[in-house]
C-alpha cells in the first residue's frame, strides 16, 4: 500500500542522483510543448489584424451594407481560427504527445538507475504512429469528457494517468489495452492520486513567488514522484492479473 509521503520520499532519494539532467528534460519538454501549444495563438494574432482590415475594406465597398461585411468577417475569422486549432492539434499529436511519452519513459528508467538524456526522445522511436494514435485518443477523450463540465474531465484525466507510461514501456500496446489497463488499475486510486497531485501546490506557490521561475525547479520532483506512482500501479496491475510483465515489456527488448 502506497502513501503520499512514501512516494515523495522515494522520489527525492532517487532524484538526488540525476536532478539536473531531470531539470533539463522537464525544461525542454515544457518549452517545446509550449511552442507547439502556442502555434494556434501565433496564427491567431496576425490573422485577427488582417481580418479587421478586411472588414473595414468590405464596409467601404458595400457602403451601408455593414451586415454583409460583418458576416463575411465572422465567416473568415472562424474559418482561420478552426484552421489554427487544427494545426495546433496536429502538432500536439505528432510532436507534443511523443515528448510526453519520452519524458515518462525517462523518469521511469531513471528511478531504476538507467539515467540517459536520450530517453527523452524515445517517444519518436519504435511504433511511433501507434503511440501517436493512443495518445491522441487520450487527449480527445479527455477533451470530450471536459465538455460535460469540468469535473468529468478531471476524473478521466486521472483515470488515463498510466497511458503515457504504458506507451513508453510498450509502444506497440493497442489503444484498447492501454485504456483498459489504465482504467482497471486506477479503480480506487483516482482520489488518492488527486490528493498526491494537490500535495505539490505549496511547492508550486513557492515557485510562483520566486518570479515564476521556481516552478521549473519543482517539476523534476513532481515527475519523479509520478514515476514512483506508476511503479506502484504497475505492480498492482500485474498482481491482479490486469496485465502481465510480458505484455508490458514485450516491445522494450527490441
Amino acid at each position: 500500500m502506497w502513501t503520499i509521503s512514501l512516494l515523495k520520499q522515494n522520489a527525492w532519494n532517487s532524484l538526488k542522483d540525476y536532478y539536473w539532467m531531470a531539470f533539463l528534460v522537464c525544461l525542454l519538454n515544457m518549452l517545446i510543448i509550449g511552442m507547439v501549444g502556442g502555434s494556434s495563438g501565433m496564427l491567431h494574432s496576425p490573422v485577427v489584424g488582417m481580418l479587421m482590415e478586411e472588414e473595414l475594406l468590405m464596409d467601404e465597398v458595400f457602403g451601408g451594407e455593414e451586415a454583409i461585411a460583418i458576416g463575411a468577417f465572422i465567416t473568415m475569422y472562424f474559418g482561420v481560427l478552426l484552421f489554427a486549432i487544427a494545426i495546433s492539434f496536429l502538432t500536439s499529436s505528432f510532436l507534443g504527445n511523443p515528448l510526453v511519452v519520452g519524458k515518462c519513459g525517462f523518469f521511469r528508467k531513471a528511478r531504476q538507475g538507467d539515467v540517459d538524456f536520450i530517453h527523452m526522445f524515445e517517444g519518436f522511436s519504435g511504433s511511433y504512429l501507434n503511440s501517436v494514435k493512443v495518445m491522441f485518443l487520450r487527449m480527445l477523450y479527455t477533451f470530450l469528457w471536459s465538455l460535460l463540465f469540468f469535473i468529468p474531465g478531471i476524473i478521466k484525466s486521472l483515470e488515463y494517468t498510466m497511458i503515457p507510461y504504458l506507451m513508453a514501456e510498450n509502444p506497440e500496446l493497442t489503444a484498447d489495452r492501454a485504456f483498459t489497463i489504465s482504467k482497471q488499475t486506477m479503480n480506487g486510486e483516482k482520489g488518492k492520486l488527486f490528493l498526491l497531485q494537490l500535495s505539490f501546490i505549496g511547492w508550486y506557490l513557492l515557485g510562483v513567488l520566486l518570479c515564476g521561475l521556481g516552478v521549473y525547479f519543482v517539476l523534476p520532483y513532481y515527475e519523479a514522484t509520478m514515476a514512483e506512482f506508476y511503479a506502484c500501479m504497475r505492480a498492482k496491475a500485474i498482481s491482479r492479473g490486469i496485465t502481465t510483465e510480458e505484455e508490458l515489456y514485450a516491445a522494450c527488448v527490441a
